[in-house]
């Protein structure tokens, strides 16, 4: 972790599973995906035919949020985000990502046989791919600290030193 590890919205990163995007193509839309935070990203698997992923790579742009779910309108608290979306090509990196999204979300390493990683069969088997959301503007909201009480935090998500995930805890996890 980097040496703001310890800032609230980075845990709050860590805790949840569940990002939102939002795109406009021109209608609005939104979708939840499941995801992995890494080195100033946020990694998750989708169909590229996918309405949110049609409308964010041709646009160039789209938002995304998440949160905690909270019973009382003084805990909410997330993260408000503009950005962009890559889609991922297969190689190194990939699979260091799919290492790390297998430990977050234990239950997909049953589509793998032992020792064999094969991460095209994988996206196959979903009819998914790997893309990355990349925030250029990130808010930090907490009712805690007032009702419309909102920071701009960027720098935290745009300037990470995070270690790559290794390939190694994936092939040790399985």
């Amino acid at each position: 972790m980097t040496e703001d590890s310890h800032h609230p919205a980075l845990r709050l990163v860590e805790s949840q599973r569940t990002l939102v995007l939002a795109t406009s193509d021109p209608d609005p839309w939104s979708t939840p995906v499941y995801y992995l935070y890494s080195c100033g990203r946020f990694y998750f698997f989708s169909n590229p035919q996918s309405r949110h992923i049609r409308a964010a790579i041709a646009h160039r742009r789209c938002a995304a949020s998440l949160f905690r779910d909270s019973d009382s309108w003084q805990d909410i608290e997330g993260l408000q985000m503009e950005g962009t979306v890559q889609r991922l090509t297969e190689g190194k990196d990939s699979v260091r990502i799919l290492a790390a999204y297998v430990t977050k979300y234990p239950t997909v390493k049953h589509f793998f046989n032992p020792p064999e990683f094969d991460f095209r069969r994988f996206c196959a088997l979903f009819d998914a791919r790997l893309f990355a959301f990349a925030p250029t503007l990130v808010f930090c909201m907490n009712n805690r600290d007032g009702f419309t009480s909102r920071r701009d935090i960027t720098a935290i998500f745009t300037h990470p030193t995070l270690p790559e995930p290794s390939l190694q805890s994936f092939i040790d996890f399985v």
